[in-house]
């Protein structure tokens, strides 16, 4: 007999349609189930009943067969007694005093040669002076990680702006710098590079793809979106320039590329921006919202039902692709339903502040690349002998997803790690207090991921 009254399922069991398919998601396992709509509409009322499964079964009755609704019946509770469905939670308490340091991000240039209307970081100064890295702070940075990373072995360094292809020569010092490295203590360096693309050449793109540097590739999708925010210094639109540069690129073979962009109240069928992108030949992409309570092009409340129905949309269109033979990668739909994140990844989501460290042009550490600039987020400086900053690590440490409440009951948890911290903290003032928009849209998103992945494997 199942006994669920102390159950909590609002944040152990989610159930939901999406276009054809009932899918049930037992949170704590992972498991994942397509039923039909009797299964749906009984486990449904177990949910509004509290888990009062006979007053579930006769609601249930009232509208179908008492064979039909016992059977079902069996199948759920055969469900539970494997544990695939209303399992209990374990919630593991993960210490990371102490963690590794696995991932920089260089911002080698801190200006840019665009002024994209949307731009969190002022048009590459992060509302600082404008700067570029010199060797000796990028070298040291290396160091620094390596000397942080303990045992592990595989690393991880972006370089970022601003437009990083700005202060080329000092890249590739770093980059040459990280191979002695490599050769030096077995460590392995996996570089990338965020650029906009307008610096890209036919000896850059060579030394990229030479050096195995992924490249992430800036590009909203058609040109007229593209053009409205993104422009030249000149204030034309981008597109004809940059796109040949993006093809060529691609065309080289990079060890790995993503062309990504943002979507703004301007363009919120998006979903035909993604279509642009991959019917380019693109196959790799992403477009993020763009976010900011100060910003007049940030999503806001009342966008949030069109945002939620393109999305729906982009898994439509992205099983269209798959229906033809063509595999496009869209970054937030690649979840790996049947490993998921580990556990570290889970309760702290990118690991900023903890894993993974933003360099400036002067030496100064942040917690992230978007905390640039914010003084009470500066944990140290690379060129002082002097420990990060403990209080304010401690606070990263600390803020795991099981220090949230509103978290440790949201179904989508294990997919999460508890949201941005650097968008909960612009957006709420507190890196703790998720910032609730942009957890509707990864919600919506890990349900059209889900849907996706099923009917991947229904159609192969």
């Amino acid at each position: 007999m199942i006994i669920l009254s102390d159950y909590d399922f609002p944040a152990n069991v989610h159930l939901y349609p999406f276009q054809e398919l009932y899918i049930v998601l037992d949170v704590n396992s992972g498991a994942i189930h397509v039923v039909d709509q009797l299964a749906a509409e009984l486990i449904q009322a177990i949910i509004n009943c509290r888990g009062d499964f006979y007053r579930a079964m006769e609601i249930c009755a009232s509208r179908y067969d008492w064979e039909k609704v016992t059977e079902v019946a069996m199948e759920v509770t055969g469900l539970w007694e494997d544990g695939s469905l209303f399992s209990e939670p374990e919630d593991p308490v993960i210490d990371l005093t102490g963690a590794p340091i696995k991932a920089l991000c260089l911002n080698v240039a801190h200006a840019c040669n665009m002024k994209c209307s949307y731009c969190f970081a002022s048009q590459g100064s992060f509302g600082l002076r404008p700067s570029l890295m010199s060797s000796e702070v990028g070298r040291r940075a290396v160091d620094f990680l390596v000397e942080n990373s303990q045992g592990v072995k595989h690393l991880e360094v972006d370089f970022f702006g601003g437009e990083p292809l700005l202060n080329w020569e000092v890249v590739k010092d770093i980059v040459n710098y990280g191979r002695q490295i490599e050769a030096g203590t077995g460590k392995i360096i996996n570089f990338t590079l965020t650029t906009n693309c307008l610096l890209l050449d036919e000896e850059i793109m060579d030394y990229l793809v030479q050096e195995k540097i992924g490249v992430i590739l800036s590009l909203d999708g058609r040109e007229e979106v593209n053009d409205r925010y993104r422009v030249l210094n000149n204030g034309q639109g981008s597109y004809k320039t940059i796109l040949p540069k993006i093809h060529k690129m691609i065309e080289k073979g990079p060890i790995s590329y993503y062309v990504r962009g943002t979507y703004t109240r301007s363009n919120l069928d998006f979903c035909e921006d993604v279509r642009h992108i991959a019917d380019l030949g693109i196959d790799a992409l992403s477009l993020e919202p763009a976010v900011g309570v100060n910003s007049d092009l940030a999503i806001r409340e009342e966008d949030l039902p069109q945002v939620l129905k393109e999305y729906e949309k982009l898994a439509l269109l992205l099983l269209e692709y798959h229906q033809q033979g063509r595999q496009v990668h869209f970054f937030h739909y690649d979840l790996d339903l049947q490993k998921g994140p580990c556990l570290a990844k889970r309760q702290t989501g990118c690991g900023a502040g903890i894993h993974y460290l933003a360099i400036t042009p002067e030496g100064d550490i942040y917690p992230c690349h978007q905390f640039v600039g914010q003084n009470d987020y500066r944990l140290g400086n690379i060129l002082e002998n002097s420990p990060l900053r403990a209080d304010l690590r401690q606070k990263f440490i600390s803020n795991t997803l099981l220090a949230k409440e509103e978290c440790r009951r949201c179904w989508a948890r294990n997919f999460c790690g508890g949201g941005c911290h650097a968008n909960n903290y612009f957006t709420n003032g507190d890196i703790s207090q998720p910032a609730r928009l942009t957890c509707a849209m990864h919600r919506r998103r890990i349900e059209a991921a889900i849907y996706l992945d099923i009917k991947k494997r229904l159609v192969p």
